[in-house]
């Protein structure tokens, strides 16, 4: 399903499916699981060679295509290829709700826990990896053959209520095609 080797060389990032704890072994419905798939950070010093450092079960591992170290390290990132229900989620918009399904996942890679979800409503992605300088964004590929850059905003907020109609062009995420 995927590995990436971290930057620093120290880690290995793998999707991988595996038999779930006895615990975790029956689903909703009474059935029992044969596997669950997770994303798995493992140790690949040699005093400590193989021992997984951090696991945590993947929605959709099946709808993978990307998983991939940042430049320092500290995230990884998983990217999914296919819509899958365990992916969508309802975005309000003013009056309304918008279905989009999650495309890009960020994960701290010292505890695993979600620090981001990209959405979209329409792309699907190829590949995805992050810029190699840190804080340079997000690069990914569509199924469409687009391309798309994410880069954080890094600007102070504004204060001023004039500036509203602004504002949706100042997303926290820009998206450069």
């Amino acid at each position: 399903m995927g590995a990436h080797f971290s930057p620093c060389g120290r880690y290995l990032a793998t999707c991988q499916a595996c038999r779930p704890p006895p615990s975790l072994a029956m689903n909703s419905t009474g059935e029992t699981t044969r596997y669950i798939c997770e994303l798995r950070t493992y140790s690949i010093d040699a005093s400590n060679f193989g021992e997984v450092l951090n696991a945590r079960a993947v929605k959709a591992a099946h709808c993978l295509t990307s998983i991939q170290f940042s430049p320092t390290s500290e995230h990884v990132l998983l990217a999914y290829g296919r819509r899958h229900p365990s992916l969508y989620l309802l975005m309000a918009d003013a009056e309304s709700f918008s279905q989009v399904h999650t495309i890009l996942e960020i994960f701290s890679a010292k505890d695993m826990h979600l620090v981001r979800i990209i959405p979209s409503v329409e792309d699907e992605v190829n590949a995805a990896c992050f810029h190699p300088i840190p804080g340079q964004g997000i690069a990914y590929g569509t199924k469409e053959g687009k391309l798309r850059m994410l880069t954080h905003d890094r600007s102070p907020e504004k204060t001023d209520k004039s500036s509203e109609a602004a504002d949706a062009e100042n997303s926290p995420l820009t998206t450069t095609v």
